[in-house]
This record gives C-alpha cells, sequence and structure tokens, in this order.
C-alpha cells in the first residue's frame, strides 16, 4: 500500500517524525511539512472530502493552515482500478505545511496581540462565510500561536451549508466560533496561572461573555473588553 493523488502521483517523504495523533488520525512531520493519516476506522465525516480541500486551498492566508494534496492509501490493483474509474478516491491522508507553536500566552501578551490577531482572522472567517464554509471545531487545540500570529489548522471538520441555509446564518455560526476560540485561547493561558478556578469564570462571565448576531464585529467587542489595560490580565487584576 502507499499514497496516490489524484494525478496517480505516489507520495514521496523525507525522514518523518512522529508528532502527535487523536481519536481520528495520526500525525507526522520533517520541519517543513505535516503528514496527517486518518486511521482506518475514521467516517468519512470526520475527515477532510475532496470537495472542501479544492476551496480550501485556494485560500490564501496567513492565518490559515497551507494545505498542499490529499491523498488515498492504494495497492497496485487498487491504483489500477482508481485509473479506469471504477474505484472513487477516498481521503486517507493530507500534507499541509509545519507550524511552530510557541504557546503564547494571550492574558500575559500585550493586547495588540490578540486585537491584531482577531482582526485579521475575523476577514478569514468572512472568507469562509462568503464560500459557504461552517468553520467547524474551532479551538486552541486546533489553532498555532506563536510570535508570527494565530494560525488556524485542522480544518477536517468543515462543511459547506445547503442552499436551504442562508448566508445570515452561516455568518453567525463563524462569528460564534470565533469568539468561542478566544475564549478557549484564554481558558488555555490561563490554565498555568495562580487561581484558575477564578481565572476561568472571569473569562466565561466578563471577557468571553460577548452576545453575536450576523453583523457583531468580534475583534471590537473584544477590545470594548480590553480597554483599561495594556495586557488582558491586568483587566482581571483590576476587577478583584
Amino acid at each position: 500500500m502507499a499514497y496516490y493523488n489524484r494525478n496517480y502521483q505516489k507520495l514521496k517523504l523525507n525522514r518523518m517524525e512522529y508528532l502527535n495523533s487523536g481519536d481520528c488520525a495520526k500525525v507526522s512531520y520533517n520541519h517543513d511539512m505535516v503528514l496527517k493519516e486518518y486511521f482506518e476506522e475514521t467516517f468519512q465525516k470526520y475527515r477532510l472530502s475532496s470537495v472542501m480541500f479544492d476551496i480550501l486551498k485556494h485560500i490564501d492566508n496567513p492565518h490559515f493552515i497551507k494545505i498542499y494534496d490529499i491523498y488515498s492509501d492504494l495497492n497496485l490493483l487498487e491504483l489500477l482500478k482508481y485509473r479506469m474509474k471504477i474505484l472513487s478516491f477516498v481521503v486517507d491522508a493530507y500534507t499541509a505545511k509545519f507550524y511552530v507553536d510557541d504557546s503564547i500566552n494571550v492574558l500575559m501578551e500585550h493586547k495588540d496581540y490578540i486585537l491584531d490577531n482577531f482582526r485579521e482572522l475575523d476577514i478569514l472567517f468572512e472568507i469562509f462565510t462568503n464560500n459557504g464554509i461552517f468553520a467547524h471545531d474551532i479551538k486552541r487545540k486546533n489553532a498555532i500561536l506563536n510570535k508570527n500570529g494565530i494560525i488556524i489548522i485542522d480544518p477536517d471538520a468543515f462543511y459547506q451549508y445547503t442552499k436551504e441555509i442562508g448566508k445570515s446564518i452561516v455568518a453567525k455560526e463563524n462569528k460564534t466560533k470565533l469568539v468561542n476560540l478566544f475564549r478557549s485561547i484564554c481558558i488555555d493561558s490561563a490554565r498555568n496561572l495562580p487561581d484558575f478556578g477564578i481565572l476561568e469564570t472571569w473569562i466565561d462571565t466578563v471577557l468571553a461573555d460577548i452576545d453575536v448576531t450576523e453583523n457583531t464585529d468580534v475583534t471590537y467587542e473584544i477590545s470594548k473588553k480590553l480597554k483599561y489595560a495594556k495586557r488582558p490580565i491586568e483587566n482581571f487584576n483590576n476587577a478583584i
């Protein structure tokens, strides 16, 4: 068995090292690229589809993972059947750019880190909406935080809305996901700080308590929460 793309090209890689794994796949890397390999039992709805790959590949944004190609795990007979259009293409793996996560603590950083990045993420999520994409499974675990910015990775669960669902619903849903990402990043940053339990409650009830509509300017709403200090943690210290 070997990995082949839709042009029947076999995947050739330099030595890869194990990076991590989850419920659906294993990820390896070689400092330039990652290879995500789905487990055999992973259902199709939890895999990046060929249709979604074709859409996402053309989204050129520094805050979104750069995906290179998708592959199917085929033996020679299966490859022949695929070339003869007898066998359909199933995404068993994909390659993408590797990003270093510096584990930035956004609560301790200057608030401009959050505001600048979420302004850019606002633009990115508008691109998702305009392409009919629900940005699903958006959380700290599926984002890279480094000195160059916040990067959304792991779009496996992204899906397109049907014609029956209006754009306004997609816009509201994607903005809600962006607020949830803000909350998730703040909660993660608070884990190793003193009084985590109190911090978590404050984040939920004050910092990330944002009402969302299809027209919400998420970054503006976050900026209102952070306007009294240079670092987000100072807003918490001022509140107690």
